[in-house]
C-alpha cells in the first residue's frame, strides 16, 4: 500500500503548481481587474503556505537551524516554478510526439540548433563563418593554416560550433516517475550547473555540478566527451585538457546519477537552466530559472551581474574561468534572496 504521506505530499505539490497555472490564466484572460487582483492575492497565499509544508517535509532534519532559516525564505518559492507556457517560450525541452521541441531564443532564430544527417554545413560561433565537416560530422584541424579568428584577433586552426544532430531530440530522458522507493525526493530542491567544451564534433558537456538546498555538493564530476576536445574555452568553463585525463563519466552516466537524486516532482534551480537541460538531454517541468526570475523588460541579466548586485560578492572573476559549483550555489542563493526581497524580482513575480 502506498504511504499516505506520499499521497498527500504529491497532492499538495501538484495542487500548488496547478493553482499557479490558474492564477496565470486569470491574469491573461480576466477583464475584471478588481476581481483578478483579489483572486491572485488570496489563492497565492494558499499556494505559498502549501509550498512551505511540502518543502519542509523533505528537507534534512539534521540541519535544524538552517531549516528554520529556509522555512522563512521559502514562503514564496513555490511561485517561482515555471509554468508550461514559460517552459515553451524560454526554450526548455518540451515533449512533442516521440521527441522534444526546443523553441529557439531571439538569438537563435536565424541559426540551426540541430542538423539533419546529410547536412554537413556548420556555423562557427567564434567567427560566424560557415564551414563544412566530413560525412561523419568530424571537423579536422587544419595542418597548414589558421581558419578562424576571434574578436581579439587570435587565430585558430579549427572552428567551434554548438549545433547538434537532430536525432538527439529523440534521446531526451525524463526524471523518474514517483514510486514507492523515491517518493521522498518529491519537492526536494537542487541547483544545477553545466560547463561545456568544444570537440571535433561540436559542443559537449565537460563538467556537471549539483548542490542541494543547503548548497552542499551532491554531484561534481568531469564528463569525458565522446570526441576529441579541441577547445576547453577555459576562460568560461574553468576546464583544461588535464581535467579529462582520468575522467570516466559519460553524458549517459552523469544523467543517471542526477536521476538518483530527483524524481519528476523534484525542483531544479539554475541560471538559464534551459541550456543545461538541453546539454544533458533532460526533460523536467519543475524548474526555477534565475535569469527569468530577475528579468527586466525581457532582458535576462547575467548570473555574475545578479550575484554582484543582490548577493554583494563576485563570481566568475578569476583567470581560471567559471566554476560550476560556484554558479550553482549563486543561483540557489538568488532564489532565497528573491523570496526575502520580492521587489528585486521581475514584475511578473512581484504580482503573484
Amino acid at each position: 500500500m502506498e504511504d499516505t504521506g506520499n499521497i498527500s505530499e504529491r497532492f499538495l505539490f501538484q495542487f500548488g503548481k496547478c493553482m499557479r497555472q490558474i492564477i496565470f490564466s486569470e491574469c491573461q484572460n480576466s477583464q475584471t481587474v478588481g476581481l483578478n487582483s483579489c483572486v491572485k492575492k488570496s489563492i497565492t497565499k494558499i499556494v505559498s503556505h502549501l509550498f512551505i509544508i511540502i518543502h519542509s517535509s523533505v528537507l534534512s532534519v539534521h540541519h535544524s537551524s538552517t531549516l528554520r532559516f529556509l522555512h522563512h525564505q521559502t514562503e514564496f518559492i513555490g511561485r517561482f516554478l515555471l509554468i508550461q507556457n514559460q517552459l515553451f517560450e524560454y526554450g526548455y525541452p518540451v515533449p512533442m510526439g516521440d521527441q522534444v521541441y526546443i523553441q529557439p531564443s531571439v538569438y537563435e532564430k536565424n541559426t540551426k540548433m540541430f542538423y539533419a544527417e546529410n547536412d554537413l554545413i556548420r556555423v562557427c560561433i567564434r567567427c560566424r563563418s560557415s564551414f563544412q565537416v566530413e560525412n561523419d560530422g568530424l571537423q579536422r584541424i587544419s595542418n597548414s593554416k589558421s581558419v578562424c579568428k576571434d574578436s581579439n584577433g587570435m587565430m585558430y586552426r579549427f572552428h567551434i560550433h554548438n549545433q547538434h544532430p537532430m536525432e538527439n531530440l529523440k534521446k531526451f530522458k525524463r526524471a523518474p516517475k514517483v514510486t514507492g522507493s523515491n517518493w521522498n525526493m518529491s519537492g526536494k530542491m537542487y541547483a544545477l550547473d553545466v560547463e561545456s567544451v568544444y570537440t571535433s564534433h561540436g559542443q559537449a558537456v565537460g563538467r556537471v555540478t549539483v548542490v542541494d538546498c543547503f548548497g552542499a555538493t551532491v554531484i561534481d564530476a568531469i564528463v569525458k566527451p565522446k570526441d576529441a576536445v579541441y577547445d576547453c574555452v577555459t576562460k568560461y568553463s574553468g576546464l583544461t585538457l588535464e581535467h579529462f585525463k582520468y575522467a570516466t563519466e559519460t553524458i549517459e552516466s552523469i544523467r543517471e546519477k542526477i536521476f538518483d537524486y530527483i524524481n519528476e516532482q523534484s525542483i531544479l534551480v539554475g541560471h538559464a537552466l534551459n541550456g543545461d537541460l538541453k546539454a544533458l538531454g533532460i526533460i523536467h517541468d519543475n524548474v526555477i530559472d534565475t535569469s527569468i526570475l530577475y528579468s527586466v523588460n525581457g532582458r535576462r541579466p547575467s548570473l555574475r551581474q545578479l550575484t554582484s548586485t543582490h548577493l554583494k560578492y563576485e563570481i566568475q572573476n578569476g583567470s581560471g574561468g567559471h566554476c560550476s559549483k560556484e554558479d550553482a550555489v549563486a543561483s540557489l542563493q538568488l532564489v532565497y534572496f528573491g523570496a526575502m526581497n520580492p521587489t528585486s524580482l521581475s514584475p511578473f513575480y512581484q504580482e503573484f
